[in-house]
């Protein structure tokens, strides 16, 4: 016998879009014209989303009443193209966070609250923070009397 309480089998699942009523409740209009108030939205553990206005979504009715639903899915009308394997997370702003096959691709501005580490090269539009320690390193000044740098850039700055 199964540890867990068998619920009843889904009647029916149900399509509609989103109609915000100015909370956090979701109010959503079935396909044939039924407004549904107060609806909750079930999420994965650890991820939460704002589900905008119009989105589609699907919803279940607990314990196979007519008028007590939960949202199990949402989706709006963004087509995003992905190859197999791949993952995306993204707002109605265009805003992406795309897990390709070889790397992660953001498309926005990061702001990151911790310190970041990497084990390969850290590049921008001007080059790499290595070939800047390499001209650091070995340059010098046209002063009498100056040699090059005593303290180099990166050795005590490996990882």
């Amino acid at each position: 016998m199964s540890p867990f309480k068998q619920a009843p089998a889904i009647r029916q699942a149900i399509i509609g879009t989103i109609k915000r009523t100015g909370n956090k409740a979701l109010q959503v209009l079935g396909l044939s014209g039924e407004l549904v108030d107060d609806v909750p939205l079930y999420q994965q553990v650890g991820f939460a989303s704002w589900l905008p206005e119009d989105a589609e979504v699907v919803m279940l009715p607990m314990q196979g009443r007519a008028r007590n639903f939960v949202i199990v899915a949402g989706q709006d009308a963004v087509a995003v193209e992905l190859k197999e394997g791949e993952t995306v997370v993204y707002n109605q702003h265009g805003v992406e966070i795309r897990l390709l096959s070889d790397r992660v691709k953001i498309n926005t501005n990061l702001e990151v609250d911790g310190n970041i580490k990497a084990t390969g090269d850290v590049s921008d539009k001007a080059g790499s923070m290595q070939s800047m320690r390499e001209a650091y390193n070995i340059h010098g000044h046209t002063a009498e009397g100056t040699s090059p740098p005593t303290v180099l850039m990166g050795a005590a700055d490996a990882l």
